[in-house]
């Protein structure tokens, strides 16, 4: 019995051992690093570099939201917007609200237009920077950022004057009625 016991012993040591080998053996030797990406180049100028001019009169403001509500209400349209007209630094010189416009809208075209102003670009800039995950850093950057189409800046002689924000209607309806706002400024 004694020689079954070790010989059985014997086979399962014999077994055993190549499995045993196997767990020891070295790990393959890693791949090596990838080489890091090459960065973006860097432009030499500062995207969105319009200077700063005097602010826009109230006058003013008040023909560019007019060309602004004629886009509005051109047939079969029958947009219902707030309009704002800020400064350079965003700050409200001109409101417009036409009948049965949404509250909200109120705050949000002030919003836009402080966007464009202060930002220097339209407001659409931000809300298509935000529909990457990588572009969400961009709603940290101002808490009054508004990131939505329908601001523009006004920019007359190459500089900026103020900006118009619209607001009521969808986005891209906003941003039809501000621009035609907008053109009338050169």
């Amino acid at each position: 019995m004694r020689r079954v016991v070790v010989t059985l012993f014997a086979a399962c040591a014999a077994l055993a051992m190549p499995g045993a080998a196997l767990a020891q053996a070295p790990a393959p030797a890693p791949a090596a690093p990838a080489a890091p990406a090459a960065p973006a180049a860097v432009p030499d100028q500062m995207p969105f570099d319009v200077p700063y001019g005097a602010s826009i009169t109230a006058d003013r403001a008040a023909q560019v939201v007019a060309a602004a509500v004629a886009e509005a209400k051109k047939s079969p349209r029958n947009w219902k917007l707030a309009i704002s007209v800020v400064d350079p630094n965003g700050d409200l010189v001109y409101f417009y609200k036409m009948d049965q416009t949404q509250a909200a809208s109120v705050g949000i075209s002030q919003g836009k237009a402080r966007t464009a102003a202060r930002f220097r670009r339209p407001s659409q800039v931000f809300f298509n920077v935000m529909q990457n995950p990588a572009g969400a850093f961009a709603g940290t950057l101002d808490p009054t950022l508004v990131a939505s189409p329908g601001g523009f800046p006004l920019v007359e002689g190459g500089k900026i004057i103020g900006a118009i924000g619209c607001s009521g209607a969808t986005g891209d309806q906003d941003a039809v009625a501000c621009k035609a706002g907008a053109d009338t400024v050169k």
